[in-house]
């Protein structure tokens, strides 16, 4: 099975949430999803499907994704870069590929730490190139969304090899998952969901009062804190 998601960045939460059979293409599932006028879609190239694409563009959806290799294109007009930010390129484009008709903005970024050269296409004019390059940046969110679901919350083994049994599995950890966020956001601790989950598993079983143990709780989680001290504060 496949699960497909999106998560909102604001909050990390996930929004949607669709399980399918594993051999069924991302886009298939992309393309019956309802998204606002306004939405901004951070995706990977799995997604890149350019009659869909125009399709969201025509919606008021905005999009930021990384261009294929087999991408053809013509420039129509180049915007000054800084280069210092790693920014080689900003660039109004038209592919000649079928399927968009609009104009597309292409953003050729190289990474200053590693090196890698990235290419992005976005059907937003307004922002700074930069701008682009750090929304893309942020899909990084849904990686660790999925190893947060795999680790701390066991979806790396399922107890039934049934589709309600698999089902219910990740059902379950989802609601986990939404009720630790219920308890950062009450709560207004700037900890992740792997640090709740770790203090929680230290008073689980006492006999405390689950809605007031974050009282005397650092807001912000310390890097060198141990389950010793965990304790003494009844976190």
């Amino acid at each position: 099975m496949k699960l497909h998601m999106a998560v909102d960045l604001a909050g990390d939460l996930p929004t949607v949430m669709v399980l399918t059979q594993g051999r069924r293409h991302d886009v298939t599932v992309a393309r019956k999803i309802k998204w606002n006028p306004g939405t901004v879609l951070i995706m990977d190239r799995g997604y890149v499907d350019f009659q869909w694409l125009w399709d969201l563009t025509q919606q008021g959806v905005w999009f930021v994704t990384r261009m294929k290799s087999n991408c053809t294109y013509k420039v129509r007009e180049c915007r000054k870069t800084d280069r210092t930010q790693g920014i080689l390129a900003d660039q109004t484009v038209r592919l000649k590929n079928k399927g968009y008709e609009g104009k597309l903005r292409k953003v050729s970024y190289r990474d200053p730490l590693t090196g890698h050269k990235y290419v992005f296409i976005t059907n937003r004019f307004d922002l700074s190139a930069k701008t682009v390059c750090n929304l893309y940046k942020a899909r990084w969110q849904v990686e660790l969304f999925f190893k947060t679901m795999k680790q701390q919350l066991q979806i790396k083994k399922y107890l039934g090899t049934s589709v309600n049994a698999v089902k219910a599995q990740v059902w379950v950890a989802l609601i986990a998952y939404l009720l630790l966020a219920i308890v950062r956001f009450q709560s207004k601790l700037g900890w992740g969901i792997p640090a709740l989950m770790a203090a929680l598993t230290v008073v689980l079983f006492s006999n405390v009062d689950l809605t007031g143990i974050w009282e005397d709780a650092p807001k912000e989680r310390c890097a060198g804190i141990g389950m010793e001290q965990l304790t003494l504060c009844l976190i």
